[in-house]
């Protein structure tokens, strides 16, 4: 029997010139519902959260019934248990920060799920200096720190996030996102969460649900989606690439990291005291630009590229009038390599072709989404 999903979603809403209609299933510890501004991500959180009721269609949170049109059943927000982070924080401006931070806690009516306690969340985020202050002595990171807490601390059995790092520039973006990536490992709450930013879905997401103009385009894991030549929405980027996982690291003082891809070596921009690698954070996920790649059909000598992949080609998609999107396997993970036509039809390139994918250890984007992350990075 399958697993139950965490959130089951059958739905259309009207609203002016725009329709959202959405089916999907809702699996793993943090899903990203990813698209351009105006797709509809949004309004699909507003959906769940209960701030929209739906014009037809059901929503369950596990075998809970939150809102059903045909029964005229609807749980409001403070009825849903969810934990919903906005842009802007919305902190209460005349209660302080251990006030904000306690404000759901104290309200909680179920306790029959495992919650975290404010002491651990408190630590987690680094609030213990910031508790005596008011929400107008906090800068835009400090404010979501909060933010984060308050809903952790709800009795949420969901957290919602709407792209609640849009508003931060890089650096205070980066620090949010390690704190996520602590929460997602540390406490026991499944996360939803919005995002136009590639970098943050590369980072976060076990599931990608990729939604514009109203409409589901692709759902599934991270490493699946990312990995295919066709994937609407993310192969047809100028920064296409691949995800690839790495259960295995070596860090050797002076020396770069090397980790087990499918049995092979792959050599990476890392070295021991650069980044401090949790064991959490295992499997390790790298990110791989495909204009990055370079093909050769036989194993090369006497370069100073050291990741020499051994690969069998799946498949060859147009990507642009010029280029093509190249799918590899290497086991059972997908690497994409972008090359021209021209390249393409010298080398003969063909599905099932053995190749070496080359691509330079300075190239190779880690932990992923670490050099996307900037404030010019939109769709």
């Amino acid at each position: 029997m399958a697993d139950l999903p965490l959130l089951s979603i059958d739905v259309s809403i009207a609203r002016e010139s725009f329709l959202l209609e959405c089916r999907l299933d809702i699996h793993g510890k943090c899903t990203a519902i990813f698209g351009p501004s105006g797709a509809g991500k949004s309004t699909l959180l507003d959906l769940i959260n209960g701030n929209l009721s739906p014009d037809r269609g059901i929503i369950k949170l596990g075998k809970e019934i939150l809102v059903d049109t045909s029964t005229q059943a609807f749980k409001a927000p403070y009825q849903r248990q969810i934990g919903w982070v906005p842009q802007d924080a919305l902190l209460f401006p005349h209660l302080n920060v251990i006030d904000n931070l306690l404000f759901g806690h104290r309200r909680r009516r179920d306790s029959s799920h495992s919650s975290p306690s404010p002491h651990q969340v408190i630590g987690v985020l680094g609030l213990d200096r910031l508790l005596a202050r008011w929400p107008r002595e906090l800068s835009g990171g400090e404010k979501q720190r909060v933010a984060l807490g308050r809903a952790l601390l709800s009795n949420s059995k969901l957290l919602l996030l709407d792209e609640p790092l849009a508003s931060l520039d890089a650096k205070k973006r980066s620090e949010i996102l390690d704190l996520l990536d602590e929460i997602k490992h540390e406490f026991n709450i499944p996360i939803v969460h919005v995002t136009h930013s590639l970098a943050e879905v590369m980072r976060l997401a076990d599931q990608l649900v990729l939604i514009d103009q109203g409409k589901i385009k692709a759902a599934g894991s991270i490493e699946s989606l990312m990995g295919k030549a066709d994937t609407p929405m993310l192969s047809d980027r100028r920064d296409a690439g691949s995800l690839l996982k790495l259960n295995d690291l070596t860090l050797v003082e002076g020396r770069p990291a090397v980790g087990l891809l499918e049995g092979q070596s792959l050599f990476l921009p890392l070295q021991a005291g650069e980044w401090r690698l949790p064991a959490r954070a295992l499997p390790l996920r790298v990110y791989v630009p495909a204009h990055e790649v370079i093909l050769a059909l036989e194993p090369p000598n006497g370069l100073s590229v050291r990741n020499k992949l051994a690969c069998r080609i799946e498949r060859l998609i147009p990507q642009t009038s010029q280029t093509m999107l190249v799918e590899l396997a290497i086991g059972q993970q997908r690497l994409l390599a972008s090359v021209t036509t021209a390249a393409s039809e010298e080398l003969g390139l063909r599905a099932d072709l053995p190749v070496y994918a080359l691509i330079k250890s300075l190239s190779l984007d880690v932990p992923a989404g670490r050099n996307l992350l900037s404030d010019s990075e939109h769709l």
